[in-house]
């Protein structure tokens, strides 16, 4: 999506550069158009078109999107090197509504995406992207209005998202402001509930604030670097080195139900994805209620892709690996946070098993056996009765003749999953009845490929695999 971006802005970018005129750089927007899909000669690209309004009323908005002959958004063009004006976002809204279209977008100086919700008395600006390369922002705006993704539905599920997301920040604006107000008492409090996630077994509470009451903590708006004064600390309050102790890493491993031990990152990306497996009509506001953000911290328990990307949060705060991506009943595609210590994960797992689960801790999980041959026998049991080995030498999994896999698909398949799999159900399987039986053996290139084969849908397989002490294939992996 990131080419496709750069494909569409890289002219309208050139044109900014050249200070070409408006009717030059409309005739470039609507060639870029058809990089996303929309087509001319279909009349789904509409030159200034004459549309009759009410008995005798006419507009002529300077770009029009159809598809199958149904008005799909409007786009307001202005010269790019212009400077937008409230009459220009007055324009138009006022096609939207004439047209009762709830998508518009302001092209000029920027890309701009307005969203008239029905019934509000004013439209709201819920993106804006600047004209450059590699913009984040920019790749929502290509997923949102290529052709073959647009929705009227999906649109408006963003821009209600993204209307969220907004009052969010203007609660954070807040926070940011009585922070700059009361900066020492704010920080230091921040701070000490972070010092305890990550020393709280080694010193005790009193010990941290007693260190933290030595420090002056003062906060500015800006890219200004916070200053912070470090006044000498009085004697009944400085640590000496001598009386630290050695601070040791915990190595706790929690099992869920009896299953493998886990490091603590992974024990909650188990928790979350069982808890998901087994609450298949949950929404991710549902989730998201269920996994409160404060079990976990500043990072939160779940967030989706949409949100981390938004505020570039880096992918290693989460596992965002694609296998062990999460998706809700309502659509939503979400990752679960990876940041997990000492101090917060005892806390979910006390959660866990007020959820209902049976959650026990060991100071290191017992080291796996491998077997000489480097093979190990697996079994799926989720919408399947497969049998596999998984090869730890080239983490390969095959599936065994003999194997029942799932029919059907699950309702969520992607169309290009789907595809992969139907093609390999008509190599490696035949129904017999009204079961779907591997007959010959079928070797994947991961635990996961095997796993998406036997489940019909998306899956985790080094999860979803477990091997004869019901360990997750997860302790293989290299």
């Amino acid at each position: 999506m990131q080419d496709k971006w750069n494909q569409f802005v890289y002219y309208l970018h050139e044109a900014k550069d050249k200070g070409v005129d408006e009717s030059e750089y409309h005739s470039t927007i609507e060639a870029q158009l058809q990089l996303l899909g929309w087509m001319r000669y279909k009349n789904e690209i509409c030159h200034k078109p004459n549309l009759s309004i009410g008995n005798n009323g006419h507009i002529q908005p300077d770009i029009l999107i159809q598809k199958d002959d149904k008005k799909q958004f409007v786009i307001e063009v202005k010269q790019p090197r212009h400077t937008q004006i409230t009459k220009d976002k007055d324009q138009l809204v006022s096609y939207m509504r004439q047209l009762k279209l709830s998508a518009g977008i302001y092209i000029g100086e920027h890309i701009e995406i307005f969203y008239d919700k029905p019934e509000s008395e004013n439209a709201v600006s819920v993106l804006t992207i600047p004209l450059e390369l590699d913009n984040k922002r920019g790749v929502r705006f290509v997923e949102l209005f290529s052709k073959e993704r647009f929705s009227k539905e999906a649109f408006v599920q963003f821009c209600e998202d993204r209307i969220k997301e907004m009052h969010r920040q203007e609660s954070l604006n807040k926070i940011k402001e009585n922070l700059m107000n009361k900066a020492q008492e704010q920080i230091t409090e921040g701070m000490t509930m972070y010092l305890m996630e990550k020393y709280g077994n080694t010193f005790s509470e009193e010990d941290i604030a007693g260190m933290l009451s030595s420090l002056t903590f003062t906060a500015s708006s800006g890219s200004v670097q916070t200053p912070v004064t470090v006044p000498t600390p009085a004697p009944q309050t400085q640590l000496k080195a001598a009386d630290k102790p050695k601070h040791q890493h915990d190595k706790t491993q929690y099992s869920i139900n009896g299953g493998a031990y886990e490091g603590k990152g992974r024990f909650v990306l188990s928790l979350v994805t069982k808890y998901v497996e087994q609450h298949p009509a949950a929404t991710f506001a549902e989730l998201e209620n269920v996994f409160y953000p404060k079990l976990q911290g500043g990072y939160g328990v779940i967030r989706t892709l949409d949100t981390i990307r938004e505020k570039d949060i880096k992918d290693r705060r989460y596992f965002a690996n694609p296998i062990e991506l999460l998706r809700s009943a309502d659509g939503k595609t979400f990752a679960v946070c990876a940041e997990w210590g000492i101090g917060n994960t005892p806390r979910v797992a006390e959660f866990a098993r007020q959820l209902g689960y049976k959650i026990t801790t060991t100071g290191e999980a017992p080291k796996t056996i491998i077997k000489s041959s480097g093979l190990i026998s697996c079994v799926l049991t989720r919408n399947a009765n497969a049998k596999g080995v998984f090869d730890t030498a080239t983490q390969t999994l095959t599936v065994l003749k003999g194997s029942t896999i799932n029919p059907g698909c699950v309702d969520k398949i992607k169309p290009a999953t789907k595809v992969t799999r139907d093609a390999q159900v008509a190599k490696f399987a035949e129904r017999r009845g009204n079961e779907l039986v591997v007959v010959r053996d079928a070797v994947f290139d991961s635990p996961s490929g095997a796993a998406v084969f036997c489940v019909g849908g998306s899956a985790n397989g080094w999860i979803e695999w477990k091997d004869e002490n019901n360990n997750m294939l997860d302790i293989y992996r290299k």
